[in-house]
Formats: C-alpha cells, structure tokens, sequence
C-alpha cells in the first residue's frame, strides 16, 4: 500500500523530467554590454548605419540582412546598449541574435521554424552541446520529438543556421541526404519542413528509383 501511494508523485516527477526535455530553453551568450548608458545622438540617419556604428562602438561586428531598413531620426531614450539595441528593433520589426563572435539582426518576417530529423544518439548531447557553443538562445527554444527523431528550432536564419551546423545538419539538404533513412529508402523519410511567416512550405524528397525503372 505504502509503494502505490507514492507511484503517483513518482509517476509525475517523471513526466516533469520528460517535458523538460521536450522543449530546451538555454541562456544564450551575450556580447560583453558596455556598463552605464550608451549615449547615441542622430538626427536623420538610416538604421543600417546606426547598427553598424553601434557594432563599432560595442567592439561586436554586425551583420545585417537586406530586410534591414528605416531612418533613425532624434528622440531616441538613454538606456544601456542592450536597452538601445532593443528599442531599435521593437521599433522597425527586427530581431537580433549573437553567436559569440557577432550581432546578426535581420527582420522579423525572416523569422521561420525548421523541422529536421537526427540521429537518435545525438538527441541527448544537443543542450549541452549548443550551450557549449554559446549558440542556445532562451528567446527561440528548441521543441524535441524524442520518438521521432525530430528537432524543431525556430528564430532567426543566423540562429537556424549555426543550430544546424553544431547538429551537422546541412542548411539546404539535397534530395538524397533528405532521403536518407535507417532501411536506406525514400518511402521512409520525413520531411523537412520550413515555416515562413504564416506559409508553411513542406519538402518532400521523390521516391527513389530502382534499377531498370524509365526516367
């Protein structure tokens, strides 16, 4: 009697446990902010400069994406270099995300989610992994689907990117690595999905062809 009136709490620390690693929000790395505030003045200058001169002057290269438009005109508010930085994105619709070495900014509709299949031996090693690397980012949390087989990363391309590369996913996978299954056959692989904005585009690899079979 005493063991099934303690099943239940254990059956819910277990549930706990599986949940938490379902979904996988890590502190992300941060450039190294500069202390007190960041005193900016302009009066009529393109965003694209103001974050390239904000880079200059934070000593983090920035990279930008060709969605990075608008004008900065003057009544910006004094906070610190994480505040403007932030102030500036709210306002024209950006994102931005830091990988340890730099700043990529880009705009909010260049937000999509991936889903992409990995090895079941690497399912275990990828927080650790990615926080490691300094690429987690508790802002864009990565889903697993632990009996597919199946992570889901959204977020910025920069983000999408170099969760990619540390999983040794290719960006743009090509018909046969999209194929590819544990039997060897096409009949068998899931496909990879990629949500922009409200369209969502699914990429299914053809059926492979067998030897003797017309073009």
């Amino acid at each position: 009697m005493g063991k099934n009136r303690r099943s239940p709490a254990i059956l819910g620390f277990a549930v706990g446990l599986c949940l938490c690693a379902a979904v996988l929000p890590v502190r992300a790395a941060e450039p190294e902010w500069p202390s007190g505030p960041y005193k900016y003045i302009t009066i009529d200058q393109s965003v694209r400069d103001a974050l390239t001169e904000f880079g200059r002057n934070i000593h983090v290269p920035v990279k930008l994406s060709d969605g990075v438009k608008g004008r900065l005109s003057a009544g910006m508010p004094i906070g610190t270099a994480r505040e403007f930085l932030q102030w500036v994105c709210d306002r024209y619709g950006l994102v931005w995300y830091y990988d340890g070495s730099s700043l990529a900014v880009a705009t909010e509709a260049e937000m999509r989610t991936d889903m992409f299949k990995v090895d079941a031996a690497t399912l275990p090693g990828i927080p650790g992994r990615l926080r490691e690397l300094g690429i987690a980012d508790a802002r864009y949390p990565i889903k697993i689907a632990q009996n597919e087989r199946v992570v889901s990363v959204s977020g910025p391309p920069a983000y999408i990117d170099a969760v990619r590369k540390a999983l040794g996913v290719l960006t743009e996978p090509s018909a046969p690595a999209r194929a590819r299954e544990v039997d060897g056959s096409a009949e068998n692989a899931v496909p990879v999905r990629v949500f922009r904005g409200r369209r969502a585009e699914v990429e299914t690899p053809p059926a492979a062809k067998h030897p003797g079979e017309s073009k």
